[in-house]
């Protein structure tokens, strides 16, 4: 059996671009990076957003507005090994990690009205673009008391 092969350049590169197409509100440049099947799940809500039109639409009407400072960053830049992304203050990618066609995204978010998510996307490639993914959404939250003496505290 052989081992499976690592996250193509192309799809990080693919994934380098979405994040600066967040970052600077270029929507119209989607197609760039999103395959023209493209379909994004959210099984917290039960969503589906199928097609490139219908996510441009989401990002340009999200509340505060992507495209008016929503993901803000001074720069986007790749970390070490290829496996980490940085995009600062407002969202921040925490490590891609990945094989073959899939690779998996841990990011923070920090939305408008002041609370911290850490979210978790799952994204497909076909062709060098994004062709599917799924994510997951996931509140801070202060840890119960009862279990103190047995864990550490991660900041």
């Amino acid at each position: 059996m052989n081992a499976p092969a690592a996250a193509g350049p192309d799809n990080r590169r693919a994934m380098y671009r979405f994040f600066e197409i967040l970052r600077t509100g270029s929507f119209e440049r989607l197609e760039e990076v999103l395959h023209e099947d493209y379909v994004a799940d959210t099984p917290q809500s039960g969503e589906r957003v199928r097609g490139i039109e219908n996510q441009r639409a989401i990002f340009r009407n999200y509340p505060g507005g992507l495209d008016r400072g929503g993901i803000t960053a001074d720069e986007v830049h790749i970390v070490g090994p290829e496996r980490r992304f940085i995009m600062t203050p407002t969202f921040h990618v925490v490590e891609v990690q990945g094989s073959g066609d899939t690779l998996t995204v841990y990011s923070k978010a920090r939305y408008p009205d002041g609370s911290d998510w850490y979210v978790v996307t799952l994204a497909a490639f076909r062709d060098g673009k994004i062709a599917r993914t799924t994510q997951f959404f996931a509140p801070s939250f202060a840890p119960p008391a009862w279990r103190a003496q047995w864990v550490e505290r991660m900041d």
